[in-house]
């Protein structure tokens, strides 16, 4: 099922049908947006720039001091750090150096902290001061050879290492730098089998899966996304850098088509920098398109606010969940949001609701949202970028360049693709495809097949091409043999005038299966009662879809990425019954 030529006017007509995405090695990104950017501000932490120059000088120093180490192509490096310039300076100098790039929640408790360590086949970590006593926990049951650690005297310096004097062979990430050469040199990566990434899912289901990203994967999304949101294109230098060039060359034509102009975008995010949505979408692609970012060290919603205003913010990359607290803000209309042209939503589906009120907030904005998944590097399909492009409520957009999407049916049993706005589970085939699991090929051969990967979310695809995201099919219940959706009784719930929020599990009972069981936040100020909003919802949904048991909660659970953590509200669930 491919999107059909009659809408080709909602991708851009000056690129091609098909890009060509050069053969580099990840590392050429930062060496191209160098090249491109260097002067420029690259990030500003607390309130002081960074510049792109710097965290060039400061990766190549990092890629020599885990070449002295013995660290290089076909080993792994994790992050174990909490957002902070030196995670930047970390990622680049990690995959400059032909080592593999495997990111740690720095929260994560023992157990699991050990099990990804050991699943990745760690040889070098690099932590925080401010967490580093997890690693020390674990350290003797892993593989680990070498720890590094960074803190807040290294965050703008070489000059004032952290003491790792009570950690015996523990190195200083500032001292590691500081004593070794800004040289280039070739790791001998070869970009189409060599890993960048080993990026772990949530492990909603089983134990997390470490997701073996290559350097042409990342190379393809990172193209993929230059061109669907700036209409833009790669051009290799004869020094090997890849840089980005818009195909419109009249500025004014440009900023008309695109409204923020290559090297002009601010960009601000809660996301962590360890989770997917961070990485990519605050990393690699900003850099790659001369972006100036701002690196909260947490998303507090005041001080997120006045980030906006202070620094004339022209673009913002969320989840649901992070809106949800923005917009229901006491005293949100009195900042000014007139410099945002780009608001830009993923991780999970947005009401229509919240996609309505978005507009309204900030009506200089192009309101989209996008999908992806760690399994296909970040990005698969986006709301239309262009201006006067056709942007569907209520859909996640199109595909993105070289990237196909199919839907099939739940029950496995056919890989044809079913008719246009039928559900089913939806695959995909493109260059940012995963290369597989790590050191799993069972689950790979489920996952990927024929060349497709097989989601495991629910989806419809409409007669011209466009998305939209039913629910997980990890999520979805079944009641009395009905499938049913949350995501679709949650849409119902937050229509409701005095609803903050609103999630849905599947509460196990043995004689149905699973019922609808919703958990709900009520606006401040706004009151109903659990009778009220059930009548509310069930008059508006299908019979078998009906909420059979609503419990208020003053705040959900929430991970470290900023989602709703419905695992912890049915584990929740499961211990009360």
């Amino acid at each position: 099922m491919n999107v059909k030529l009659s809408n080709r006017e909602n991708y851009d007509q000056d690129l091609p049908e098909t890009l060509d995405i050069p053969n580099v090695t990840a590392g050429a990104i930062l060496k191209g947006s160098v090249k491109q950017y260097g002067a420029k501000n690259a990030y500003i932490y607390r309130d002081t720039p960074i510049t792109y120059n710097h965290i060039y000088t400061e990766a190549k120093r990092f890629a020599n001091s885990l070449r002295e180490l013995g660290i290089g192509r076909g080993m792994t490096v994790s992050t174990h750090l909490p957002t902070c310039p030196q995670y930047v300076a970390a990622y680049y100098g990690i995959i400059l150096s032909g080592a593999a790039y495997s990111p740690l929640n720095p929260y994560l408790p023992v157990g699991d902290l050990t099990y990804q360590l050991n699943d990745s086949e760690t040889k070098v970590v690099v932590t925080h001061e401010s967490v580093a006593s997890s690693i020390a926990e674990v350290l003797t049951d892993t593989g680990v050879q070498h720890v590094i650690m960074t803190g807040d005297s290294e965050i703008y310096t070489n000059e004032t290492p952290v003491d790792v004097s009570m950690h015996e062979g523990w190195h200083s990430f500032a001292a590691l730098k500081r004593s070794s050469s800004d040289e280039e040199f070739d790791p001998g990566i070869d970009p189409q089998e060599d890993l960048v990434h080993i990026a772990y899912t949530g492990g909603t289901t089983g134990s997390p899966k470490g997701v073996m990203i290559t350097h042409a994967n990342l190379v393809s999304n990172i193209t993929q996304i230059a061109a669907w949101t700036a209409g833009a294109l790669p051009v290799v230098d004869d020094d090997g850098a890849l840089l980005f060039v818009a195909v419109e060359q009249d500025s004014e034509v440009y900023k008309e088509k695109y409204l923020i102009p290559l090297g002009e975008e601010i960009r601000l995010s809660p996301s962590p920098l360890f989770h997917i949505t961070g990485g990519i979408g605050m990393i690699v692609s900003p850099m790659s398109l001369g972006v100036t970012t701002l690196l909260p060290d947490r998303f507090i919603p005041t001080q997120f606010l006045e980030l906006i205003e202070k620094y004339k913010v022209s673009s913002i990359n969320g989840a649901p969940a992070m809106w949800n607290v923005l917009l229901n803000l006491p005293g949100i209309d009195s900042y000014d949001f007139s410099t945002i042209r780009n608001i830009s939503s993923g991780a999970a589906p947005l009401s229509q609701k919240e996609l309505a009120l978005l507009k309204e907030m900030f009506p200089n904005a192009r309101v989209g949202e996008g999908y992806g998944l760690t399994e296909a590097t970040a990005s698969v399909a986006g709301s239309v970028c262009l201006t006067g492009g056709i942007h569907k409520i209520g859909t996640v957009g199109l595909p993105t360049c070289n990237t196909e999407i199919k839907i099939v049916s739940l029950d496995g049993l056919s890989e044809e693709s079913l008719h246009y706005g039928e559900s089913g589970e939806i695959c995909i085939r493109g260059p940012q495809v995963m290369k597989g699991y790590f050191n799993k090929p069972e689950e790979t051969a489920a996952t990927l097949r024929d060349g497709w990967l097989h989601t495991g979310d629910i989806g419809i695809m409409d007669e011209d091409g466009y998305l939209a995201i039913v629910d997980r099919k990890k999520e979805m219940l079944i009641y009395n043999g009905y499938n049913v959706y949350p995501s679709r009784i949650e849409e119902v719930i937050v229509s409701h005038p005095a609803v903050q929020n609103a999630i849905v599990i599947g509460k196990p009972v043995e004689s149905v299966g699973e019922i609808p069981k919703a958990f709900v936040i009520v606006k401040p100020g706004s009151t109903i009662s659990v009778e009220e909003l059930m009548t509310y919802t069930n008059e508006r949904v299908v019979h078998y879809s009906k909420v059979r048991e609503l419990e208020f909660l003053d705040q959900f659970p929430m991970t470290a990425a900023g989602k709703i953590s419905k695992i912890h509200l049915k584990k929740m669930e499961l211990e009360n019954q």
